[in-house]
């Protein structure tokens, strides 16, 4: 699914040619407003470029940032955040339990859960990455602070799966304090379980259990031998390298 969502089905945008003259290289001049039917479909904002060749200004339709996945599986393109809603509803749409992540670094991934494997397994569709949590950290070299996971059924803070720093990442958790936020995971949980069996609660909570153990167990020191992790590989080289994501 990774492979064929990367490759055949959706495409990156770095930015749009010229609407006027088709010319590839435009630069970015600002925001405009979504239209009714870019709103309707989730879009607060739309990219405006200008044209080096022919100097027309250009609102690129296409893309609007749309947030919903109805309207993605129809465009076909975007940047992170498109790609991660997009594949989450093809991981659902195929019977997966699918999470989305946010990272407040800025970037957003999947999650799934495998019943095989009895946990939770990253997977960045731009990346076509599989199971390499320490991707950010270890090829990226982000910076991380806040990684957080979001489902129908919960809202759980995961950062420890993706850190093998946790005392110098601590040090930049500054936003709230980590009872708050321990506090507000749980408290939104209980909400989105509210109306579910008293059984299908259960298994949740020792799939949560499961999950605490695994990510305090994830600090223990790494192997000796790993593979190399790669620098970011989607957007041009200029806009990885102004993020600091070249690796």
């Amino acid at each position: 699914l990774l492979k064929w969502f990367k490759r055949d089905f959706f495409s990156w945008v770095n930015n749009p040619p010229c609407s006027a003259c088709s010319n590839a290289e435009t630069v970015p001049t600002g925001m405009g407003r979504p239209s009714a039917d870019d709103a309707a479909s989730g879009a607060g904002r739309v990219e405006l470029y200008g044209c080096k060749a022919c100097g027309a200004i250009t609102r690129q339709p296409l893309f609007a940032r749309y947030n919903d996945p109805g309207r993605l599986l129809q465009t076909r393109r975007g940047r992170c955040g498109e790609w991660a809603n997009a594949f989450a509803l093809c991981c659902r749409a195929i019977g997966l339990d699918a999470r989305y992540i946010l990272d407040l670094t800025d970037h957003v991934w999947v999650e799934y859960y495998s019943d095989a494997m009895q946990r939770w397994i990253h997977m960045d569709a731009c990346e076509a990455a599989y199971d390499q949590p320490l991707l950010y950290e270890g090829g990226w070299g982000k910076q991380l602070t806040y990684v957080v996971a979001f489902s129908k059924a919960g809202v759980r803070d995961v950062t420890r799966r993706y850190t093998r720093q946790w005392d110098a990442l601590q040090t930049r958790r500054a936003e709230v304090s980590e009872p708050w936020l321990m506090s507000a995971c749980y408290a939104l949980t209980v909400r989105l379980r509210t109306e579910l069996t008293a059984s299908d609660r259960s298994l949740l909570e020792e799939r949560d259990a499961a999950e605490d153990r695994e990510l305090r167990d994830s600090q223990l020191p790494p192997p000796e031998v790993q593979t190399p992790l790669p620098g970011r590989q989607t957007g041009s080289v200029e806009w990885r390298a102004a993020r600091g994501e070249l690796g």
